[in-house]
């Protein structure tokens, strides 16, 4: 059984194999059914003219024939119509077909979308409008053949098509379209349309499309067709999040947004796929201020519940209900290391804000045109395991403005191969998240010491690794967020890395911060160089390798030379590492 779908984006032919015959066939009107049914007899020789129907066979692949994937494209009374044929089964797959009315000038794209929703679009189009003709000749599929060449979107496209089949027809839909049947096009170089087969069929086939549906401009219908098989669970959508004196929370009521460490912490529990293996996944957050102006940090994470005790319980009853770790000197932080019965926050995406966007757009900077938001966008497809079913998601943003900030976010699964989700194990995470109801800062942490972390796998894990997100801060000259400090992290008593996070490319974001200040040397706040992070970005995780780990107990160390205090200002570096790798069988 197959399907038939075609897929055309940005003017280019994409081909997507998808199911079944029959669900296309229904959405055809009774004289496209006959002419897929038309059987051997009526086909006929190409060297009679009594035909009134054209159909050709564009192999996909190197399989040829019937039982490949191919594209077909049929001509009949001023029409053409193109569609995919393939074995391939995805059921929730939009149903395609592009039409060329060469009466009209029009190219016509349908889509069936899961649900039965139905969308098209319509553009016009000019015959030889942009080719470059040519005077090679090659015969293709037995017909004889012109060339003409055009360049779109910086890709030159060779197009070979016969004049001695009386009609017009292109698997090229909506530009680029010559005075005859394509039945060849090479894109730089490449073949990606050849013609093996052409059929002469002698019954006139109706191919003009029965409209259904919504009509859409062809950028929005193109977006609407890639993001069809897209899951998008929506965790906040446009939420504050601020410092102020509001009611605390005493239990964890399912399915509201729920404001801890005064409203600077957002919490809600979300339905996310069961089934996610073939998909790839990210965390999308659109933020924007809605009062302050400052670049804060912020994070997005997920607290893991299947341990006696989880971070809810500093968030219910106060940090001191937390595991404690204690440095060096004695002083004390909660909740940061993995325990015996406990599991830290795990981190998704380490996000800067920028220098007010959108709230203080208002500032007026030559040749700037400031956005009305960032947009930050992490994968995390290796949290899988922890992505799927019920999650208790939260974002943070540390902040002691009233009128703070602003968040919507999604949790994406995209379509891709299926592969085995890995093992994870959050171990340690040093962004004081509740740092707005007096979680210490990991100031004294790395001070001639080293954080050191005692954990324990189940099972023998292979192709083992750490995911490291690291951001030094300490906002004077002296402070670690303008000097760069090596980090090195010991697995066993090993060095398994020594790198320094620096980031020298924060300038590339002036657009995002139109609150940020400008000096006299001409520079902005927001160019300079940081540990690890910039203004209005993502901070980007390391991933250091482990390579194969034994069951049992295990002692993991990272070393930072923090910089000593200034008066009131001191540094500190926010860090998390996660274990990720697959279990041996």
């Amino acid at each position: 059984m197959n399907r038939i779908i075609s897929i055309f984006l940005a003017d280019f032919l994409v081909i997507v194999l998808f199911p079944t015959w029959e669900v296309a066939a229904a959405q055809l009107n009774p004289g496209e059914k006959n002419a897929l049914d038309v059987n051997q007899s009526s086909v006929i020789k190409k060297n009679k003219k009594e035909y009134k129907t054209i159909r050709v066979i564009y192999p996909m692949g190197s399989r040829e024939g019937t039982s490949g994937p191919r594209t077909v494209m049929e001509m009949s009374g001023g029409w053409a119509r193109i569609t995919t044929v393939s074995n391939r089964m995805d059921p929730d797959a939009p149903v395609q077909s592009t039409y060329l009315d060469y009466n009209s000038s029009k190219e016509i794209k349908t889509a069936l979308l899961k649900g039965d929703e139905a969308i098209y679009t319509t553009r016009s189009f000019t015959l030889n409008q942009g080719l470059e003709f040519l005077e090679e000749t090659e015969t293709v599929a037995g017909y004889k053949c012109k060339k003409a060449k055009t360049i779109i979107n910086s890709n030159t496209l060779e197009i070979w098509y016969t004049d001695e089949l009386g009609m017009y027809g292109s698997v090229q839909p909506g530009v680029a379209i010559p005075e005859g049947v394509v039945l060849k096009v090479v894109r730089n170089g490449n073949t990606v349309a050849e013609a093996s087969e052409v059929e002469l069929i002698k019954q006139e086939t109706a191919l003009e499309p029965v409209l259904q549906g919504s009509e859409m401009k062809a950028s929005a219908f193109n977006y609407k067709i890639q993001q069809s098989r897209v899951v998008a669970v929506s965790v906040f959508d446009h939420e504050s999040i601020y410092f102020r004196d509001i009611p605390k929370v005493t239990r964890l009521d399912e399915g509201k947004v729920l404001r801890f460490a005064n409203g600077s912490i957002l919490m809600k529990k979300v339905k996310l796929p069961e089934e996610n293996a073939g998909y790839a996944i990210f965390a999308e957050l659109s933020h924007y201020s809605e009062g302050d102006a400052y670049d804060r940090t912020g994070s997005i994470f997920i607290i893991p519940m299947e341990r006696e005790r989880s971070f809810f319980d500093g968030l219910l009853h106060g940090r001191d209900s937390l595991p404690l770790y204690h440095d060096k000197d004695g002083k004390q932080y909660e909740g940061m290391m993995v325990t015996d019965d406990y599991l830290p926050p795990l981190e998704l995406m380490r996000f800067y804000t920028s220098f007010g966007v959108r709230g203080y757009n208002h500032i007026e900077v030559a040749d700037y045109n400031w956005p009305d938001s960032v947009v930050f966008k992490q994968e995390v497809t290796d949290y899988a395991s922890r992505l799927k079913g019920e999650v208790w998601v939260g974002a943070w943003i540390g902040n002691y403005s009233h009128d703070g900030h602003n968040v919507t976010l999604n949790i994406k699964y995209y379509p891709q191969s299926a592969n085995k989700a890995k093992e994870v194990y959050p171990l340690f995470a040093t962004v004081n998240i509740m740092e707005m109801v007096g979680q210490a800062y990991p100031d004294n942490l790395f001070r001639n010491d080293s954080l050191s972390v005692n954990f324990k796998v189940d099972k023998d894990i292979k192709n083992a690794y750490i995911r490291y997100i690291s951001t030094g801060h300490g906002g004077w000259g002296g402070g670690d967020e303008f000097n760069p400090k090596l980090n090195e992290i010991f697995l066993d008593n090993n060095r398994i890395i020594a790198y320094t996070p620096w980031r020298e490319d924060c300038g590339s974001y002036r657009i995002l911060n139109p609150a940020s200040g400008n000096f006299a040397n001409g520079l902005s706040s927001s160019d300079l160089s940081r540990s690890g992070w910039c203004p209005g970005t993502v901070s980007y995780p390391v991933y250091v390798p482990v390579g194969d780990l034994k069951a049992g107990e295990h002692l993991l160390k990272v070393a930072i030379p923090v910089g000593d205090p200034s008066g009131n200002s001191f540094s500190y570096w926010c860090i998390s590492g996660v274990l990720v790798g697959d279990f041996i069988e």
